[in-house]
């Protein structure tokens, strides 16, 4: 009767999140591509992929694999049914990685039900708090430069725990696959190239500590990873673009800005109503399963927080260090999904320590004082805070994501069907705050303008003022 009663329980709970990570999904099939989409698909279809690449990588950026990425999306090819369906399937991998990451952590411990439920919760958590839905979910500049990079990043690691965990798994194929993303991921963002490189060093560190031995495979995937990411950062288009930003800042003044943001941005994630329970989740998970008490206790607290402050502390240096400003909001996005993660992690490993100690101050509280506490805290801080599920969920049943995509479609139909070289369009009046941030200008000769203009094949498109 009690095991029928925890699948049905399971059952519920994965409708409700599935649910809820609907409307993100759905909402896909309404974004329209904007600014650098045009830019990216227009010189790859004008220049060709080869040439194209050469252009980005000496002119502009050392993202080779996201200008690749970007060359052959499917606005090359003038789909548009493709380019929603693109975004949407970034969804569903993000949840395939999570899931075979906490599968790989836990070592099996879980069944796959609790493990998929686990995995809905940490990515309906992400997309609901994520900084900036619009350029980091429905944007495909973004989604390939920040969130695909995400994903390869994990999986990497994935893949990299998994052939450590069981010498079955120590095969060509699976070290093939690691190697090719070692190669591939640094050219996807300077803040994940670095930080795999790094985490890559911790773990070959570690190994060596505990085993005494390092593999002809961790050197091979060290040196990888470390060609990778300078092919990436020392790339001609890299100190190009770094002359639009000014001189660089000074190192201290640039680590002073990054810790204070770093640990501002912790602190509202870390009491953020969706990570708490998060936590009680993480919390229960490890009180019922001896085997994770048992694994996660190995680890030491301080050694693992002080990691995970580094790399978030990374996150936010490299931005301000190159850039002289903070992150941009799609790469707060991205540094988002890291905290995730990487706290969850941490707090596996405080609790297994700490079990027994936060048992005996749980059973103190009354049953009933404690859950009307809880239930009203969590309601204030739902109250106080924003959601992007709310916000995604309203654009869809107001219908303004339907308009808003039709009406930009009408506006790419009078472009096609127009005989003239010359475009003037009226604006657009529908602009869901899910969707849209920018179309273009009165002012045909700015960048947006010329690359929307270019990739229609027009000679110059105005908004009508």
């Amino acid at each position: 009767m009690q095991e029928h009663s925890s699948v049905t329980m399971k059952r519920i709970i994965f409708v409700l999140l599935t649910a809820l990570i609907s409307p993100f999904i759905i909402n896909c099939f309404f974004a329209y591509p904007q600014t650098d989409d045009f830019m990216y698909s227009h010189i790859a279809r004008d220049m060709g992929f080869l040439k194209s690449q050469y252009h980005w990588y000496t002119t502009w950026t050392g993202r080779f694999m996201s200008t690749a990425l970007l060359s052959v999306n499917p606005l090359v090819y003038n789909s548009l049914v493709g380019y929603k369906l693109a975004i949407a399937l970034l969804i569903i991998a993000q949840l395939v990685s999570i899931y075979l990451l906490s599968d790989v952590l836990t070592k099996k411990t879980l069944s796959w039900q609790e493990n998929l439920i686990f995995s809905l919760a940490l990515l309906f958590a992400f997309l609901d708090q994520m900084d900036d839905i619009r350029s980091g979910l429905y944007w495909m500049a973004g989604v390939i430069t920040y969130q695909v990079a995400m994903t390869l990043m994990i999986l990497y690691f994935t893949l990299t725990l998994f052939i450590n965990q069981d010498h079955k798994n120590d095969n060509l194929l699976f070290k093939s696959v690691v190697i090719l993303i070692a190669l591939l991921i640094g050219g996807t963002n300077e803040i994940v190239s670095v930080l795999v490189l790094l985490i890559t060093a911790f773990i070959t560190i570690y190994n060596y500590t505990v085993k005494k031995i390092i593999s002809r495979f961790q050197i091979a995937t060290i040196i990888v990873v470390t060609i990778s990411t300078c092919l990436g950062l020392l790339a001609p288009g890299n100190f190009a673009r770094l002359h639009e930003y000014g001189e660089r800042r000074n190192l201290f003044i640039s680590a002073c800005d990054a810790l204070t943001s770093s640990l501002s941005s912790l602190e509202v994630w870390i009491t953020s109503p969706l990570t708490m329970i998060l936590m009680c989740m993480i919390f229960v998970i490890v009180i019922g399963k001896p085997h994770l008490k048992m694994m996660f206790g190995c680890f030491n607290i301080v050694s693992s927080v002080c990691i995970f402050l580094l790399m978030i502390f990374i996150c936010f240096f490299i931005p301000y260090w190159s850039t002289g400003m903070p992150p941009q909001n799609r790469v707060l996005n991205m540094i988002y999904l890291l905290f995730l993660i990487g706290w969850m992690i941490n707090l596996a490993i405080i609790f297994a320590h700490f079990e027994e100690t936060i048992l005996k101050q749980i059973k103190k509280i009354p049953i009933k004082t404690g859950c009307v506490v809880g239930a009203l805290y969590l309601f204030i801080l739902f109250s106080l805070g924003t959601s992007n599920f709310i916000l995604v969920t309203k654009d869809l049943l107001s219908g303004a994501s339907f308009r808003y995509n039709a009406e930009m479609q009408v506006r790419e139909s009078q472009i096609i069907n127009s005989d003239s070289d010359i475009c003037s369009l009226k604006n657009i009046t529908n602009t869901p705050r899910s969707l849209f941030f920018f179309f273009i200008d009165h002012d045909g000769d700015y960048w947006v303008n010329r690359c929307y203009a270019s990739y229609f094949g027009k000679k110059r498109i105005t908004l009508i003022k």
